[in-house]
């Protein structure tokens, strides 16, 4: 649901489609950027709550791209705020997911994606992240401030970037490969 908002058309169903719709995507984004799940709550909720606070003066063209870019400062803004630097894992494998070998082995192969992922500059590996939690690229563009031609140009140089890594590292392809698409399908769960 692509949705314009404008005052005073702004109500309290507009605002729960809006949560229920982007909140999930939102969180997994914030996460990445974070790397703590509380944190990356108390940025989300600071947006909706100044989102509803402001509903009568706003005037959102995209609210898609709106939610990201307001995510995106504000995990940024987390970020700076936070005093010391070391955190924890930012993927939860569940001890319910899988056995303790597939566990092992699932945060072994996210770990991998995330250490050639991190090899990226800071602006490939966020196109990468607005990706993989579903925005198209002119909502990339937008949440990015830059324009869809160098949202794909960066998409296409990170996909030959870690193309590159994948092929001149030690590991086991089939790792990568597994980390790949569990990064994909966590995405997609939260």
């Amino acid at each position: 649901m692509e949705l314009t908002l404008a005052a005073p058309f702004f109500d309290l169903q507009q605002f729960e489609d809006v949560f229920k719709e982007h909140y999930s995507g939102l969180f997994g984004y914030v996460r990445s950027i974070v790397k703590d799940e509380d944190l990356a709550k108390d940025v989300l909720s600071d947006l909706f709550l100044n989102l509803w606070l402001q509903k009568d003066s706003l005037r959102i063209q995209n609210i898609k791209s709106y939610l990201f870019r307001s995510a995106r400062n504000g995990a940024l803004k987390a970020l700076s705020a936070q005093s010391a630097g070391s955190v924890d894992e930012s993927w939860d494998i569940t001890e319910d997911a899988f056995n303790p070998l597939e566990r092992i082995v699932a945060k072994e192969s996210i770990k991998i994606v995330e250490e050639l992922m991190n090899k990226l500059p800071a602006t490939r590996k966020e196109i990468i992240h607005l990706r993989l939690c579903g925005l198209k690229n002119h909502e990339i563009a937008k949440t990015l401030d830059i324009t869809e031609k160098k949202v794909e140009y960066n998409m296409r140089e990170a996909i030959e970037q870690l193309s590159y890594y994948m092929n001149n590292s030690n590991y086991d392809k089939a790792t990568i490969a597994g980390g790949l698409m569990l990064v994909n399908i966590i995405f997609t769960l939260i």
